[in-house]
């Protein structure tokens, strides 16, 4: 990846002067999805006061980082400011052992606590909150025990991807979760997607041939613009998930999900692993280093 070069700060518009910045800026947002944070610092001397701004903005699909500085005189903003720049590249790609020992460490942690909150409402409802919710309280334990913390959610993106399914696709779907060895604990990402699910209901007698029965069948017709779930299981091309918003409106309930070429009809799934926070690049923190990471 070629080097990042500066963005435009559009220090005319004196963005840096409002409480809170307006940040990301749009030259950030024009390159992708991107999550943001930022410091205020003040120095008080009998003329003047100067303010310094620290912003950091983190590429979730890259997980290259950005921090910008900027400095001013609380009495002439355009006429004192100063701006630093300083762009961290992405984080190394995590090896399938990486990938294995993180599955360990939190995968069924993960699904376990998905698993208890069937039933419940977590937060506000929607299915984000759910995975936000239980990677912010596994952290928290990890800590307390010393432990490194899952990396927490950056927008939609959870962790490292290790599958793309698109649908209708050129090729088969079928049996990629297995070579993408998708397992308990992962969260999967859905975007536009429509599945077909059929079910199985109870027999029903044959018109007109009395004593016959024929086993009923179900159809149910899935349409998700965007949705987040947790992989409590996977058996073939089906996946059995946790999910809230989905299945059961405002609330957690579990679903199984057909990512094979008779089930998922259109749309596309990014199937994440969850790793931890040195893994993912650390937390975004807005401090000005000397040192980049």
């Amino acid at each position: 990846m070629a080097p990042q070069k500066d963005f435009d700060l559009a220090l005319s518009t004196k963005w840096f002067t409002k409480n809170p910045p307006s940040f990301p800026l749009p030259s950030m947002k024009a390159l992708g999805p991107c999550t943001s944070s930022y410091t205020w610092t003040y120095e008080q001397d009998f003329s003047d006061t100067t303010k310094i701004l620290t912003c950091a903005v983190l590429f979730t699909d890259t997980k290259a980082i950005t921090k910008v500085r900027i400095t001013w005189k609380h009495s002439d903003p355009l006429g004192t400011v100063v701006a630093e720049q300083k762009h961290h590249p992405p984080p190394v790609s995590p090896s399938e052992e990486d990938l294995d020992k993180a599955h360990k460490l939190y995968g069924e942690n993960i699904a376990a606590w998905a698993e208890e909150t069937v039933g419940t409402t977590v937060g506000d409802g929607e299915c984000w909150t759910l995975i936000q919710r239980a990677l912010a309280d596994l952290a928290a334990t990890y800590r307390e025990y010393g432990k490194e913390p899952p990396l927490l959610s950056q927008g939609r993106t959870h962790g490292h991807p290790i599958l793309t399914l698109t649908a209708p696709s050129v090729g088969s779907n079928s049996g990629l979760l297995q070579l993408a060895d998708v397992r308990r604990g992962d969260i999967l990402e859905l975007k536009s997607a429509h599945f077909q699910i059929i079910t199985e209901e109870a027999p029903k007698r044959v018109p007109g041939q009395w004593g016959k029965w024929q086993k009923g069948a179900g159809e149910k017709n899935v349409r998700l613009s965007h949705h987040t779930a947790v992989v409590i299981g996977v058996e073939g091309d089906r996946v059995r998930v946790v999910e809230q918003n989905g299945c059961v409106h405002g609330g957690v309930g579990e679903e199984v999900y057909d990512f094979g070429d008779q089930g998922m009809k259109r749309g596309e799934v990014v199937v994440f692993r969850v790793v931890g926070e040195k893994m993912g690049g650390g937390a975004l923190s807005a401090e000005w280093e000397d040192e980049t990471r």
